[in-house]
């Protein structure tokens, strides 16, 4: 059965950026390790949300494993969506991707501080046919 957090992340993912700000502290920390980037507090995650949504308007995650503790946790994750925009050389207008991968958390007070996404950059290069 889903904890209460990774079904907040799933709403929060299928578009509700209110509902993922407040499974957040405001000094938190977010990184997608496949890309190496990197971003800070509540204005980070509203750009990796914006982010997110320019590319793929029908984003949306679902969640497998989880481990959720008092401190920590990590879930298994799998993203789908319509990719729209340049990825390595070549224009997208709707080319679907589903990528799987795991986010690693630590906790405090309830709310993540540091959020860490784990995945193979490879599969989406391979999937959106990158040069």
């Amino acid at each position: 059965m889903p904890s209460q957090l990774t079904t907040d992340l799933a709403r929060a993912w299928a578009g509700d950026l209110d509902c993922l700000i407040a499974q957040y502290a405001e000094d938190c920390t977010f990184e997608d390790k496949a890309f190496g980037i990197v971003h800070h507090g509540h204005a980070g995650l509203r750009e990796v949300f914006a982010f997110t949504f320019g590319m793929m308007p029908d984003f949306r995650v679902t969640y497998g494993h989880e481990v959720i503790g008092a401190d920590c946790g990590a879930a298994e994750w799998i993203f789908t969506g319509s990719f729209h925009g340049e990825f390595g050389g070549k224009v997208h207008a709707g080319t679907p991707v589903e990528i799987s991968g795991v986010s690693f958390m630590t906790f405090r007070a309830g709310k993540i501080v540091t959020n860490c996404d784990y995945w193979n950059v490879k599969t989406i290069e391979q999937q959106l046919g990158a040069s």
